[in-house]
């Protein structure tokens, strides 16, 4: 057992993760010999050893799959799976619910998992626990105060904190070096794959809604939005991948490896300018600002010159210029951000500045969905921390921001800890660089009111403290090659 983990077994956390996993040890071992004997295992078994599933190339692939492989092949195409579902196949009901079974069946998983005899009793507590079990709880405790309509609270609270779920499991997946760099290259070829779509809607020239651009920017003939269906989205998932394809380009060893990496870095960065989205602009160049200090600060030059490249550009040049005219202060002012957000702070102030107008009932989703207030004009806030502040008042806000608090603090401890180890020490800034392009941009946009952008960002958060902590790359103990 590493010394991190000595550690946290003192953390009440720890202890009582550590009584639970016992607990679910010993019922494992009393059902095991059952189990065994038990229809589904023995017709697992048979099919596993069957001639047919081992002579077929897809039936080896999937027995060489490790155990949770498929988990995390899946979570990685959350995206998608879940266009799959809502625009291909067009089942609605399918499409509505399966993210919820997704991950319900995940956590049985991880608890059949914990409950084998030949798993080895321990704690999997990392030190963002506590702050996602506080915030949850705090979550629970605002929907007992403010819920004028408890299925609208509920809907709101779901729409918050579901997808927070992931990093639990993610954690408890995500257990060997072979799923660190699984789910990292499949995060990888997700963001390179959409970018090259995105490159291609804008070569073609794909037509897109007016309202998308301002009557003033007409030299704006499309912004790419790939399969997301939103430009702010298809730029915020590039400035969430991209640094991780930066990341990787430092890991892997052949040559024509790391050219593929920086490819890839370069089209999701062409494909976030081609979205034409300004916050995500802001987003992408503070996750290069930080992965350049944090990995390679020659990065600044290639960075600053390509920025420098893109102001020639008519289009981009245009896109920014125009935030200094008169005719987008007017817009800002009776339409756009800052006339939203007046609005949401005014509402907050009319009604209860601390503990919020309630969950679910403006800014987001749900209250788009319900309506539930007569006489309010509802829109996104397109920003999420003050919608954040309007649903859930200072006390909610100020939770969320101690949450994201322990991200960041704990993200810099996880980089500290595997700054030895080059390698995962890359994937590391790759992750943290994420992070923080994602928090920069969600002041801009409702980032996280979409739930795979949720997802994505709660499991990377857990890939990054499952590097720093859970592998103890920091403190010399070798980690797993496989489960």
């Amino acid at each position: 057992m590493g010394a991190a983990q000595d550690m946290g077994r003192r953390s009440l956390v720890s202890r009582i993760s550590w009584r639970f996993g016992e607990m679910l040890h010993r019922w494992g071992a009393a059902l095991s010999p059952a189990w065994d004997r038990c229809l589904p295992a023995r017709a697992v078994r048979a099919l596993r050893g069957s001639a047919w599933l081992r002579g077929s190339a897809v039936g080896r692939t999937l027995l060489s799959l490790k155990r949770g492989d498929l988990l995390l092949l899946a979570f990685g195409c959350y995206l998608p799976i879940d266009y799959l579902l809502r625009e291909v196949i067009a089942q609605q009901t399918l499409a509505a619910y399966w993210d919820e079974g997704f991950l319900i069946a995940c956590v049985v998983l991880v608890l059949l998992w914990k409950m084998s005899p030949k798993q080895e009793v321990g704690s999997d507590v990392t030190p963002m626990d506590g702050f996602l079990l506080f915030f949850l709880g705090l979550g629970v405790l605002l929907v007992g105060v403010v819920s004028p309509i408890m299925s609208v609270a509920v809907s709101g609270y779901r729409a918050v904190f579901q997808y927070m779920l992931w990093f639990f499991v993610v954690v408890r997946v995500v257990r060997t070096r072979h799923a660190v760099r699984l789910l990292y290259t499949v995060l990888v070829l997700l963001g390179a794959a959409l970018a090259l779509h995105g490159i291609y809607q804008f070569a073609v020239g794909t037509p897109i809604p007016r309202s998308w651009v301002s009557v003033y920017e007409m030299g704006v003939r499309t912004r790419v939005f790939s399969i997301v269906g939103s430009p702010n989205i298809m730029g915020c998932l590039m400035v969430m991948l991209a640094p991780l394809a930066a990341g990787l380009a430092y890991v892997v060893k052949k040559t024509g490896q790391k050219l593929l990496c920086w490819a890839a870095v370069g089209a999701m960065c062409l494909a976030c300018v081609f979205t034409f989205s300004r916050g995500a602009w802001v987003g992408l160049a503070a996750a290069v600002l930080l992965f350049s200090l944090l990995r390679d600060r020659r990065l600044l030059l290639v960075a600053g010159g390509v920025g420098v490249a893109a102001l020639f550009s008519p289009q981009v040049m245009g896109r920014i210029t125009f935030l200094f005219t008169s005719d987008f202060v007017n817009n800002n002012e009776t339409a756009g951000r800052a006339a939203r957000w007046a609005t949401g702070i005014d509402l907050l102030m009319r009604n209860d500045p601390v503990f919020g107008f309630g969950l679910g009932r403006f800014g987001g989703a749900v209250a788009m969905q319900n309506k539930t207030v007569e006489n309010i004009r509802y829109f996104y806030m397109d920003n999420y921390y003050l919608k954040t502040l309007v649903e859930m008042g200072y006390v909610g806000l100020g939770g969320y921001l101690l949450l994201l608090a322990g991200l960041l603090w704990n993200g810099l401890r996880a980089l500290f800890r595997v700054k030895p180890h080059n390698e995962y020490y890359s994937l590391a800034c790759g992750l943290m660089s994420s992070l923080v392009g994602v928090l920069v941009h969600c002041y801009f946009e409702n980032i996280f009111e979409v739930p795979y952008m949720n997802a994505y960002f709660w499991g990377m958060s857990a890939l990054l403290m499952v590097i720093g902590f859970k592998l103890n790359a920091a403190r010399g103990v070798p980690m797993k090659k496989a489960h």
